[in-house]
């Protein structure tokens, strides 16, 4: 079809099934699977001989996710856009297809394009030292950056060795730093420094650092305020015509701008924050407006009439290095889907969380975007029922379950280390795996030495030396069988055990054990918003643990504040502040913006 008529749908929290605000043109063929999506969402292992479909309505309620809001294109023609819930829940607004969401980000991917599109024009150059493409700041150089420089490519592609994963935005009515400010970390700067910490080239390490320098090097070598070109660039040429990347909304976009909402469904202080790295994650767009500017790659990609050049598609897609499962292309993610291959990104920002997913060949995509924190519990069953509506390349297949003796169960069962803490054990003659303070999930055999989760479809594969390999997609890693896990022993209320099981490990394998600091420091954050106390159990570990981690009291002392605990977040932020300058995971050149950080938030608390 050549145009899409955009049907409002308001779910009220505890009403039925999907009520179409208005009558829909969409062609019959259309309406069907939109049916199957509203009604019937397919869980993540499908097994021979079972009905375990839910619908779009009830998945919302279950997650607390207030508003989604889809599009989906096929045959290289964006064919629907629906949208679902409520825009603010405070305010009793509904969605609509026109309600605006922040995409985190998925703001990169749409930033690579005005990088991509300036190279062209001979404005930036994607291969030489980014220093020679900034005015008013530059990067600071050390010993990795002479021996190797960085460059646009290695930014866009996240492989340039810069540090700052991602960012917290700003509050209403908090003061908003300047580019320069957030670059080096300094107050009223939320982040750290960005800096070179690893060798430029070498590896994959996500950095939404870099692509705020990205932002700056338009700036300066275009002379415009950075939405005023994307605008001009990108948005306005792709007819993103709902988009915008000012983060002070004009009030008719306001009027149309959904508000963040936390893990429990209540709206965030302020209702959304404001961004200044906007290149990383500043973009305001409805899935319409995305699927509108990745149907543009894509139909560059297969040589068809595009707004975009073939060269900039098939360079965005190209993948320069390899990340966990896939390759990193400039400004997306490459990735293979059941044998099929597909690029897109995720996006999270404060109260938002989207996703999008487009082929490498074919012309068929799916954008989601939510107002919540638990966005992403929902993307993999609308993207799988969206999949096995259209018949797409990649969707999944039907599982057939083998039956397991009580003696090849047995051997599965046991305690395990690695990426994801886990737990197997048997229940009433089937599999279970427990991660810590999450729920249990039953494994369903395929093999005799196989098994699959139903929560997200990963297959364990048992070694006769007891690992397991586990594949998720084309991700895999291994877990160690071991006796005792500190999370575990935290899970169960033994905080002093836990403590000494950890400092055992790190005393046997120092690397692992910090290896299982990150994992730790992770949970602490998925629990943040769901159970606070527990969040705040992990932290106290890690810092008990890690004494001399910087970012374990950091972390600690954030929990703290949430909590409203004054006292106690402002003796972790000193301590996070005393261990700045002896943390070995805190380069050099980075400790006076974390500093300076770190002050900040002390002052912030003390007054």
């Amino acid at each position: 079809m050549n145009r899409v008529v955009a049907i409002a749908v308001a779910l009220i929290a505890g009403c039925g099934s999907p009520r179409p605000a208005a009558l829909s043109t969409e062609p019959p063929a259309v309406e069907p699977r939109i049916a199957q999506i509203e009604r019937g969402l397919l869980p993540a292992v499908q097994v021979e001989g079972e009905d375990l479909r839910a619908s779009l309505a009830a998945r919302m309620r279950e997650y607390k996710i207030p508003a989604v809001s889809i599009a989906v294109f096929d045959r290289y023609e964006l064919q629907w856009a629906r949208a679902y819930g409520m825009a603010d829940v405070a305010a009793g607004v509904p969605a609509d297809v026109d309600t605006i969401f922040l995409a985190g980000s998925i703001s990169k991917s749409v930033n690579a394009i005005a990088v991509l599109l300036a190279a062209a024009d001979g404005v930036l150059a994607l291969d030489r030292p980014i220093n020679e493409l900034l005015d008013s700041w530059k990067l600071p150089d050390n010993e990795l950056t002479r021996a190797t420089p960085v460059t646009l490519r290695r930014i866009l592609s996240h492989s340039a060795g810069l540090t700052v994963h991602g960012f917290a935005g700003y509050a209403a009515g908090e003061v908003i730093p300047t580019l320069v400010q957030i670059l080096d970390g300094v107050a009223p700067a939320n982040s750290p420094a960005i800096r070179v910490d690893l060798a430029p080239g070498t590896r994959f390490r996500y950095s939404g650092g870099g692509t705020t320098i990205s932002q700056l090097a338009l700036i300066d070598r275009l002379k415009q305020p950075y939405p005023q070109i994307l605008a001009a660039r990108v948005l306005g040429p792709l007819g993103m015509v709902h988009s915008t990347f000012d983060q002070a909304l004009t009030p008719e976009r306001l009027a149309h701008a959904a508000a963040g909402h936390g893990g429990g469904g209540t709206v965030i202080p302020g209702k959304r924050h404001a961004y200044p790295e906007m290149a990383a994650a500043g973009l305001w767009t409805t899935p319409s407006d995305l699927a509108r500017c990745f149907l543009e790659i894509a139909k560059a990609l297969a040589g068809r009439p595009s707004k975009l050049p073939r060269s900039l598609a098939v360079e965005m897609t190209t993948p320069v290095v390899s990340s966990d499962g896939g390759g990193v292309g400039l400004g997306v993610f490459v990735r293979e889907r059941n044998g099929s291959r597909w690029f897109g990104h995720g996006g999270a920002d404060d109260g938002f969380q989207a996703d999008v997913m487009v082929s490498l060949d074919g012309g068929h995509g799916v954008v989601v975007m939510t107002n919540s924190d638990n966005g992403s519990r929902i993307f993999d069953e609308i993207e799988r029922t969206v999949f096995a509506a259209y018949g797409w390349p990649g969707t999944d297949a039907q599982i057939v379950p083998v039956a397991l003796t009580p003696a090849e169960r047995a051997k599965f069962v046991g305690l395990y280390a690695g990426r994801q803490a886990s737990e197997i054990v048997e229940r009433n003659g089937k599999l279970v795996q427990h991660r810590p303070f999450d729920p249990e999930v039953e494994l369903v055999a395929i093999a005799r030495d196989t098994v699959v989760a139903r929560d997200t479809g990963r297959r364990l594969q048992r070694a006769e030396s007891g690992e397991l390999r586990v594949t998720l997609q084309e991700a895999s890693w291994s877990l160690e069988r071991v006796a005792r896990h500190p999370l575990f022993e935290l899970e169960a209320g033994r905080f002093d055990d836990a403590v000494a099981v950890w400092r055992e490990r790190a005393r046997a394998d120092a690397p692992r054990a910090h290896e299982d600091e990150e994992q730790a420091a992770g949970l602490g954050y998925r629990l943040r918003d769901r159970d606070l106390a527990k969040a705040i159990d992990v932290f106290r570990l890690v810092a008990a643990v890690f004494p001399d981690s910087s970012s374990a009291h950091d972390s600690l002392a954030e929990a703290y504040a949430r909590r409203g605990d004054t006292a106690r977040a402002i003796a972790e932020y000193e301590l996070a502040l005393g261990a700045v300058d002896g943390d070995p995971r805190i380069a050099a050149d980075s400790r006076p913006g974390e500093r300076a950080r770190l002050a900040a938030a002390l002052a912030k608390l003390r007054r």
